[in-house]
């Protein structure tokens, strides 16, 4: 799971990084992600802020299960058609 903040929602009021200081800090204006990918014992944590956010700016998705770039996910073609000459 990866927790995101909306900037443009965000009020600054510092709950989340009071709350779980290992995953969010305050910057001068809002609070930022300091580290997006959460482990399992974090997850209902972020959850519960979210939940509790006054401005309604966290927010958390699912990781996908292959990541872009990850070995087995493109077909390089530039491989592929040396070897078909």
């Amino acid at each position: 799971m990866k927790a995101r903040i909306d900037l443009t929602r965000c009020a600054g009021c510092g709950f989340c990084a009071e709350t779980l200081p290992q995953v969010f800090s305050m910057g001068q204006y809002h609070a930022r992600v300091v580290r997006a990918m959460l482990s399992p014992s974090e997850e209902y944590s972020v959850m519960q802020i979210a939940e509790d956010c006054p401005a309604e700016a966290i927010s958390f998705e699912e990781e996908d299960p292959l990541p872009q770039g990850s070995p087995g996910d493109h077909y390089h073609t530039s491989y592929h058609n040396k070897q078909s000459r």
